[in-house]
């Protein structure tokens, strides 16, 4: 917000009267915050997601456009929090009632403990005020562009979320397949979406796949379709904020000649807690390598410099050097490496995973050891890994899931061929069960096209990311 205005020429402040760059810069902030920030134990107000924010400026100096670039938005949280947490803001001031045609449109109740997806936890936050939150959410997208009918299939993609929470099943008497019980939530869904609700049940318990050339129905018992469920509600809110950003993006798009920015890092911090699984390895892996950026240009880059201005200085080691630990994630056969070929083994299971880690850098990686036994009450880690900022135990329990992020392809083509726009669009670059995907998105690609990981595209977005910060002068 501060580049955005200090760069603006003031008589234009005063005589401008349309949606200026500088107010659709500061506007991105309240929709990120909706869709991207949740209470957790710490923060009322905390960022789960992490973003790059580029303010560019022309030649003369002259603010000419920004771009974001965000990084592995946490998708636990859309499905379960914990007692002292809440999901993401943009739910409970959805429910708030100060945009009087949102609950309708939604097809939404006043209660929000009907949706049991955002209301295992905490449902209102003191410091927070949902309502007039709402109406700055609602401001930010006029600001930025969006049209009433996109603002509107936002708005019913997000309730979609909160409405697949109640799609209930049940076991056929001693079968291993589960059908419907009740088909309320299915056919709100079917409203809100565009597509037939009952088909929507059928697709979910039994889905086809193909065997050879032909596609046959496979039976799904409860535990099959209770994670299916909560991978696409995951699945279409994690793809409905990446399209936010992509929107926000394209309205910032000035087409002015772009000679310089100025960019914001902001990342989650290094974390740890009683319980550490896949979201805070990932986290903590980016903040080693930014820690060994920043130690770069601290300890080593500026003793350089002091030998090129002729100082009289002996070189201190300042003992920063955390490159160990990032070649233990990034080696051949290092932790994300073994990973990724575990993800793409179908029998593979979490002890196959944790025996694989053992053989490899258990007693060979020093930064790599065995965990402490757990406290009364905690659950017992795999492994533990020596961090810059602490040494932090980890369970990769459904990491291996969680990596493949897999999804229902029957029901992303039934989304796909439904009336609602928006959920056409977030799921374009998804092969679906035809197999075919536009080859703009950055999803999973087409499926003949090679199979691709949560890991493997956080680590393209990190090296990208360190590419562009050895470009600048911090």
């Amino acid at each position: 917000a501060y580049f955005a205005n200090v760069a603006v020429n003031p008589k234009k402040k005063e005589t401008e009267q349309k949606q200026s760059l500088e107010d659709q810069i500061v506007q991105t902030n309240p929709v990120l915050e909706a869709f991207g920030n949740a209470k957790t134990v710490r923060n009322d107000n905390s960022s789960r997601f992490g973003k790059f924010i580029r303010i560019h400026f022309g030649p003369s100096g002259k603010l000419s456009g920004a771009d974001i670039e965000t990084y592995l938005l946490e998708k636990a949280r859309v499905i379960s929090q914990q007692t002292l947490e809440r999901s993401y803001h943009i739910f409970y001031q959805m429910m708030s009632d100060k945009v009087p045609t949102l609950k309708p449109i939604c097809l939404l109740s006043n209660d929000i403990y009907d949706y049991y997806f955002v209301s295992q936890g905490k449902i209102s936050v003191a410091s927070i005020d949902d309502g007039e939150d709402m109406e700055f959410t609602d401001t930010a997208f006029d600001v930025l562009g969006f049209t009433q009918q996109e603002k509107d299939d936002v708005y019913r993609v997000t309730a979609s979320v909160m409405h697949l929470g109640n799609c209930k099943f049940k076991q056929r008497g001693r079968e291993e397949q589960a059908e419907p019980d009740g088909t309320e939530a299915g056919e709100l869904l079917g409203k809100l979406l565009g597509v037939e609700g009952m088909d929507l049940y059928k697709n979910l318990t039994k889905p086809k796949i193909k065997v050879g050339n032909e596609f046959v129905t496979q039976g799904r018992n409860m535990s099959q379709v209770t994670a299916s469920v909560g991978a696409m509600a995951k699945a279409m809110f994690d793809r409905t904020f990446k399209w936010l950003v992509k929107k926000c993006n394209v309205t910032l798009e000035t087409g002015l000649k772009r000679s310089h920015f100025i960019g914001v890092l902001d990342i989650a911090g290094f974390e740890i807690f009683d319980y550490n699984g896949f979201e805070q390895i990932c986290i903590n892996f980016c903040n080693e390598k930014l820690q060994q950026f920043f130690n770069h240009h601290m300890f080593v880059l500026e003793q350089e410099e002091y030998k090129r201005e002729g100082i009289d200085w002996v070189f201190v080691d300042f003992g920063m050097d955390l490159q160990s630990c990032i070649e233990l994630f990034e080696k051949p056969l290092g932790l994300l490496s073994i990973l990724e070929e575990e993800s793409m083994f179908p029998k593979a299971t979490d002890k196959s995973f944790t025996e694989k880690l053992n053989a490899n850098h258990l007693g060979k990686s020093p930064n790599f050891i065995k965990p402490k036994p757990p406290k009364p009450g905690q659950v017992e880690a795999h492994f533990a890994i020596v961090h810059y900022a602490g040494t932090v135990p980890y369970n990769l329990s459904g990491w291996l899931e969680k990596n493949k992020d897999p999804l229902n392809d029957t029901v992303v083509d039934q989304f796909k061929k439904g009336s609602n726009e928006l959920v056409q669009l977030i799921f374009a670059d998804h092969p679906g069960q035809s197999g075919s995907a536009d080859g703009g998105g950055k999803g999973r690609g087409k499926k003949s096209g090679g199979f691709s990981t949560v890991s493997s595209g956080y680590r393209d977005q990190l090296n990208n990311l360190m590419k562009t910060l050895n470009s600048t002068s911090p």
